[in-house]
């Protein structure tokens, strides 16, 4: 790939970090009045009716609801995506959104991990971005054993969901027009949440509207916007490139926590988070020792 397909790429992604952490900061003040699985359904109701405008404007698909055989592989991403987000909207109720956003970034180590099971060769500065989050980890969990179980426990199984999201993204994404992909899963995602919904929490209006502006934020710039760029950037950048550009969604997150939340870190969460965000780019070390005029290969 050229300098400049990969720099666009590398900005596409950018920015979808940037949305998605800021997004932690409405996913935490929306469960102010709605639950997390509520929460989670209405996000991808509004995100499924937000892309069907833009997908039309874009495309101008002439056969929106015909099936393809593509669509299967955009299902699966949908239960994917549903799994990962309801775990991670119950966590942000036991745990801060700068904690939560750091976190999730620890699947910049999951997606190489994962892909050893798949047949990928996982180089030694992957183990050493291992190691390094592994000591992230331990000071991060210097609070209540009781509180990390509930809210960052669950928060970093979501990452592992996450980290196979961004690998089957990487294998689907020139296989099927963005905004189908897109819609579909939202739908799927909707569809999901919205049968635990009615198993698991009682639907109130009034409070769905007071969370209105939280909901409108994830559903259509998080969802919508930020989901859409991801797969546009991943059909000329790699997986593991990927998910390393998508790991600054743990810094963006604790600047929105602290400016808009007034939510501090301790010097030991710094400490933790700074090696979490030290393991991430060390694991992707050899995207920056590569000889000049190396291209990286695009599975």
């Amino acid at each position: 790939m050229s300098f400049k397909t990969d720099l666009r790429a590398d900005l596409l992604l950018l920015v979808t970090a940037f949305i998605w952490g800021i997004a932690f900061v409405f996913q935490s003040t929306g469960m102010d009045h709605i639950g997390p699985i509520t929460f989670v359904f209405m996000r991808f109701v509004i995100a499924a009716i937000a892309i069907l405008p833009i997908w039309y404007l874009m495309e101008k698909p002439k056969q929106i609801f015909t099936y393809q055989v593509a669509d299967n592989k955009a299902y699966q991403l949908g239960v994917i995506m549903a799994v990962g987000m309801l775990l991670q909207q119950a966590g942000l109720l036991h745990t801060t959104v700068a904690r939560a956003g750091f976190l999730t970034g620890v699947y910049i180590i999951f997606v190489p991990i994962i892909g050893l099971f798949m047949g990928s060769k996982t180089e030694w500065p992957t183990w050493l971005g291992v190691a390094l989050a592994l000591f992230g980890l331990y000071f991060l969990t210097q609070i209540e054993a009781a509180q990390f179980l509930l809210g960052d426990g669950l928060i970093l199984i979501s990452s592992v969901v996450w980290a196979l999201h961004v690998i089957y993204t990487g294998k689907v994404a020139n296989q099927i027009s963005v905004f189908r992909l897109m819609f579909l899963q939202f739908a799927i995602a909707a569809a999901i949440s919205g049968l635990a919904m009615v198993i698991f929490e009682v639907w109130d209006w009034e409070a769905v509207k007071a969370a209105a502006v939280p909901l409108l934020f994830v559903g259509v710039l998080s969802s919508g916007v930020g989901f859409s760029l991801q797969v546009i950037g991943m059909r000329t950048a790699a997986a593991s490139h990927t998910a390393l550009i998508l790991s600054f969604e743990a810094v963006f997150a604790a600047i929105g926590g602290w400016w808009l939340l007034d939510e501090y870190l301790s010097t030991t969460e710094l400490i933790g988070c700074g090696l979490i965000l030290a393991g991430g780019l060390a694991s992707q070390l050899k995207l920056f020792l590569r000889s000049p005029g190396e291209t990286i290969q695009h599975p």
